[in-house]
């Protein structure tokens, strides 16, 4: 797991260098960019969002649709406890979920919903209205987008987590995905880098996916209980 984690870091840092180089290192765009273009990526960035908004009311799905049909299946292991807001029922795991109208939810999770849904409001917004074509801004945008992404990943794996605090950095998670994507776009004016910092949005959001799921065994692991729900 541990080996698995380090893989998703390296790629996701070496994503980010790769924004930064092509930020700072492309031609500055200086023509107003394509209404079809931003149709594109607004499309594209939809489809992202709503990727989102399946993960979080459905975690892992998409790897439970890759994995029905394999053999070996390991989830016949005997589940000890019950799982609340797909954790278990865990004085341990009480941080890790929020209840709202008495039914707990995972905080993360929800966080990551409403992000994904602000963020497509936003995208959809960036169709009809102008942002200031100084290219500072766009900038700011970048670097923005990247510092909250390395925020969540610490405040992912700390030891003693605030609710709220886990809510909201979720919530800009999806919200920096969107920064990255029309900062890239309106500084470089070319709708592939566009797209390609969409794909790479969903490597950032799968790490910090990895980086909760190895939080969780960590929590696990120094627990003397003989549960081990991770």
């Amino acid at each position: 797991m541990k080996n698995k984690i380090v893989y998703y870091l390296i790629l996701s840092i070496v994503a980010g260098f790769l924004i930064l180089l092509l930020a700072f290192f492309s031609s500055p765009n200086t023509n107003i960019t394509r209404f079809f273009d931003r149709i594109l990526i607004v499309g594209i960035a939809t489809i992202g969002c709503l990727f989102g908004v399946s993960l979080a009311t459905r975690p892992g799905w998409y790897r439970k649709s890759l994995h029905k049909n394999h053999g070996n299946n390991k989830s016949n292991t005997k589940k000890i406890r019950n799982r609340i807001g797909h954790h278990p029922d865990c004085d341990r795991f009480r941080s890790h979920t929020v209840t709202i109208n008495n039914k707990k939810i995972c905080s993360g999770c929800l966080g990551l919903a409403i992000g994904a849904i602000i963020a497509l409001i936003l995208m959809i917004g960036y169709l009809f209205v102008d942002i200031p074509k100084s290219i500072g801004i766009f900038y700011l945008f970048i670097i923005s987008g990247l510092v909250i992404i390395g925020f969540v990943y610490i405040e992912i794996i700390l030891a003693k987590r605030s609710t709220t605090i886990h809510i909201v950095s979720n919530i800009f998670l999806m919200i920096s995905f969107l920064l990255l994507t029309i900062g890239i776009f309106e500084i470089t004016g070319n709708r592939m880098y566009g797209v390609i910092t969409v794909i790479l949005s969903f490597l950032w959001l799968d790490t910090r996916i990895q980086l909760s799921k190895w939080h969780h065994s960590l929590i696990c692991d120094n627990c003397m209980e003989t549960c081990k729900m991770y």
